[in-house]
């Protein structure tokens, strides 16, 4: 979803005045600015534009404004000769002048008055007077204390896979003072207010999901009990980089995990993709400045990273690169076939997603892609040649029976989407040769990144890890679902690994994940920053003891399993 919600306004003659997309959708109908009366009759239309998200006159009728682009621009409106054919209106060449009043970013016009025009983006509340043609900006700033925990934490007895080297502690703790850790191996634990005894168990770093695509469920706010964040928690997912996603949907619900007032992982995110051409939430990159311009905005938005789809031209993708390495952004792109994707590493690109559909892949191709440093994220669940091979785990169980997904999947997702089988000689799917292909380039030197791409929430991160073990060795495969995709964050000084002083992301789990890859779903407590929570249930059990509940999600009746009667007897 990246359409605001419908935002209707008041202008002349008391009507009611909003964006109402024509047949065709936003970009070959367009979008046209409609009124109607208070009682919702006497439908006119007054102008039209290709892909306007956000459209209001002035009270007297003077003037609109719109965004675009993520932008705000303003034009006069003849309000008296407008309710028949729609005049066109395009912050380019349309039939009526157009004036641009921001560049790196304006959202939600509003008039205060006939001729004050207010809006905003990110920390800057902007007006704009149409009358003198002078603007002012203000900033803004707000604090919140970060959701942190206070006192010591300790799990003993169990092996921890370090990913520091190949280290392997048989028999060891993990002690942890607010959210990092202090001490691993051999620690005295006397005098920690909280003591795990993880006999048994193994611990291993939370895995980071660098493709994760997971708040498409609402449109411009979300409810603080959300499965969409939390589900991936549940599943051992840590830290997540979501990487196309409405703007204005990602970057409130990662300041509102980190408040501590919605529960999920560490939340990072691109924000809106680089699309090539015009929209309602892009620009063409037309020019460097221009470039400049969406990548300056997205920043200020709060991007990590920016991700950068497949615009055509090598001068377009060098901008990217270039900008972005001038703001210290990361740059990730939509793969396309083997060439293209050498041609944007040519162009100073750090990474793409989705496998190559070449399989396998030569050495020449791995040692170019290994030596350049990239990152290669396959997003094994959603592509590859032949089938998609998300449709192998639907074909190897029931996963709608799972109690955890019962627990976590709404149930109408549950009853619907997930049951399926689809049934085909395990030959079929690419996933093993993908893997392969992978391996090789971390030979080289470069590096992998698991990625769920939303395909389907919390388990999936887990299929990407065993899948990527089709190639490679069961340590490995965790290297590539923790300190991988914390290199490419640049987060790994703190995440990806356990050592003293790294944030304490941790998973307990029940069996070895060095003996069967799939026992990384076997998931005791995940602990995030230091915050303990159970696993099946998200309950925290340190440093509060704070249950998730409700899940609001869940229909019982709709997901039982027992054989009903239909009608009346006799």
């Amino acid at each position: 979803a990246r359409r605001g919600i419908l935002a209707p306004s008041w202008g002349p003659e008391g009507r009611i005045f909003f964006p109402a997309m024509r047949s065709g959708g936003i970009r070959e109908g367009g979008v046209v600015l409609t009124s109607v009366r208070p009682d919702g009759l006497d439908r006119r239309e007054h102008v039209l534009l290709p892909a306007a998200d956000e459209i209001t006159p002035s009270p007297d009728g003077r003037w609109v404004a719109f965004q675009e682009g993520d932008n705000v621009y303003v034009s006069p409106l003849p309000w008296a000769g407008t309710g028949g054919e729609a005049l066109s209106l395009e912050k380019r060449d349309g039939e009526l002048p157009v004036r641009r009043l921001s560049l790196e970013g304006g959202l939600f016009p509003r008039w205060r008055d006939a001729t004050t025009l207010e809006f905003g983006s990110a920390t800057d509340y902007m007006t704009y007077d149409v009358g003198t043609e002078r603007g002012d900006t203000v900033g803004l700033s707000l604090s919140v204390d970060r959701y942190l925990p206070d006192g010591t934490v300790a799990f003993t007895g169990a092996r921890i896979v370090t990913l520091e080297g190949d280290e392997v502690i048989e028999s060891g703790s993990v002690v942890v003072d607010g959210a990092r850790i202090t001490c691993v191996g051999t620690c005295d634990v006397e005098g920690v207010d909280r003591v795990f005894d993880a006999a048994g168990s193994t611990i291993v770093p939370g895995f980071v999901d660098m493709h994760s695509h997971h708040y498409r469920e609402h449109r411009g706010y979300r409810p603080l009990r959300d499965y969409e964040a939390a589900i991936y928690l549940a599943y051992g997912v840590t830290t997540s980089l979501d990487n196309s996603m409405w703007s204005q949907n990602i970057f409130p619900t990662a300041e509102l995990i980190e408040a501590g007032r919605m529960v999920g992982p560490r939340t990072y995110s691109t924000g809106d993709p680089l699309y090539r051409g015009d929209g309602a939430r892009q620009n063409d990159l037309s020019g460097y400045e221009e470039t400049r311009y969406a990548i300056r905005r997205l920043k200020s938005w709060g991007a990590t990273s920016i991700k950068q789809y497949q615009q055509p031209r090598r001068e377009q993708r060098q901008w990217v690169s270039d900008i972005a390495r001038e703001e210290g952004l990361m740059v990730t792109s939509e793969g396309g076939d083997l060439f293209f994707n050498m041609g944007m590493i040519v162009d100073g690109q750090t990474a793409w997603e989705h496998p190559l559909s070449y399989v396998p892949i030569f050495a020449d191709v791995a040692r170019f892609f290994g030596r350049a440093g990239i990152v290669y994220s396959p997003t094994f669940v959603v592509a590859g040649p032949g089938p998609a091979n998300i449709d192998y785990w639907f074909g190897e169980s029931d996963v709608w029976q799972d109690e955890k997904q019962r627990r976590w999947m709404p149930w109408r997702q549950n009853a619907g989407h997930l049951r399926r089988r689809m049934l085909r000689p395990d030959t079929d799917y690419s996933f093993p040769l993908v893997a392969q292909g992978l391996a090789d380039i971390i030979a080289e030197g470069g590096y992998g990144a698991i990625g769920s791409h939303g395909e389907h929430h919390g388990i999936a991160a887990q299929w990407e890890v065993w899948m990527a073990a089709a190639g490679m060795t069961e340590l490995d495969a965790l290297r590539v679902a923790s300190l991988h995709g914390a290199w490419f964050l640049g987060a790994d000084a703190d995440i990806g690994s356990i050592r003293d002083g790294k944030l304490a992301d941790l998973l307990i789990l029940d069996a070895n994940p060095l003996e069967d890859i799939r026992n990384t779903s076997r998931i005791r407590w995940v602990v995030k920053g230091g915050v303990v929570y159970e696993a099946d249930t998200l309950d925290e059990v340190w440093p509060r003891q704070r249950p998730f509940g409700p899940y609001s999600w869940v229909d019982e009746d709709a997901l039982r399993r027992d054989t009903r009667p239909v009608g009346g007897g006799g």
